[in-house]
């Protein structure tokens, strides 16, 4: 399997990615039985399951120093700075304590099960490959961007290709982190705090303002530049290899 991985980099991701999304959903159903709640069943399982994917694949996470370099990090993190300011002063109000809970455990399924999936396993895999480091970047941000395409049952054109756009420098942002510093916590914290500062209001959110929207834009610009700067900045990757 793990010759497979460091041989066919793509191939085995895509492979991957229906055996875990699949092992999510019997998990999911598995937990249903037992638990009401059909959301928290789901953010189970996906933990879970990212869990077990960390663990099957540990040698991708060796070497990697949750504090090493935590200035690198600082701008993967703007994500969730920009989620409070936007729904902050669109006049969404900070639930209570069982909405602030929730939040921490739909939150930290993404974070666990995505990062394994497309940060520390694909990019492993596609070093091993020998894929050049901006090269894997991209390869892995295009393919979880692509994922999200399967949001296409049940949303709007519109509102998929924003959201795959968005995933797409999201991925660019935490996947330069992970290859410049090697740590799983790291990405893991970034990602569950740019969900998890999403997840935690009560109220509708006005439509962005022509304000709010000149900054996003900003701040996707400048995610982008800080990606392929940082991968720039060290010809070798630091991730596990």
């Amino acid at each position: 399997m793990y010759k497979y991985g460091e041989r066919h980099p793509v191939r085995f991701e895509l492979i991957l990615v229906v055996i875990a999304f699949l092992a999510a959903a019997f998990a999911s159903a598995v937990g249903n039985a037992v638990c009401y709640d059909s959301e928290l069943s789901a953010a189970a399982a996906r933990i879970v399951t990212g869990t077990a994917l960390l663990v099957l694949y540990h040698r991708a996470i060796c070497g990697g120093k949750p504090f090493a370099n935590l200035r690198i990090v600082v701008p993967a993190l703007l994500f969730a700075a920009w989620n409070l300011f936007y729904n902050l002063t669109s006049g969404m109000i900070i639930g209570d304590a069982a909405c602030l809970t929730r939040a921490v455990v739909t939150a930290l399924a993404p974070a666990v099960f995505e990062e394994a999936l497309f940060r520390v396993i694909f990019l492993y895999n596609l070093n091993r490959s020998g894929a050049a480091v901006r090269k894997s970047l991209l390869i892995s941000a295009a393919v979880f961007a692509a994922i999200h395409l399967t949001n296409l049952v049940g949303m709007d054109v519109a509102g998929v290709a924003l959201q795959t756009a968005y995933s797409l420098i999201v991925g660019m942002a935490f996947g330069a982190v992970y290859l410049k510093n090697g740590s799983v916590l790291q990405i893991v914290f970034a990602h569950f705090l740019t969900d998890f500062t999403n997840r935690i209001y009560v109220g509708q959110a006005t439509s962005a303002t022509a304000v709010q929207l000149m900054i996003f834009g900003l701040l996707l610009a400048a995610e982008v530049v800080y990606a392929v700067w940082l991968t720039g900045a060290s010809p070798k990757s630091s991730a596990p290899s």
